[in-house]
């Protein structure tokens, strides 16, 4: 078995807060499936920029 790697991602230590569902009010007519879709779209916009940081962070101490 090959030795593991130590990598920038194995350092990145990122700690979240969940908010509680009841913190944001919804409108009277707002659709509850909306609200819980635009939050799986943030949460994966987010999950995307930091994989894009720490990748970028990869290459830049790569080429030094």
């Amino acid at each position: 078995m090959a030795p593991q790697r130590d990598t920038i991602a194995g350092k990145l230590r990122l700690v979240l807060d969940a908010p509680d569902a009841n913190v944001t009010p919804l409108r009277s007519g707002a659709d509850p499936r909306l609200v819980s879709l635009v939050r799986l779209l943030a949460r994966q916009a987010a999950r995307d920029f930091v994989n894009a940081e720490v990748e970028a962070t990869r290459r830049r101490d790569l080429q030094d």
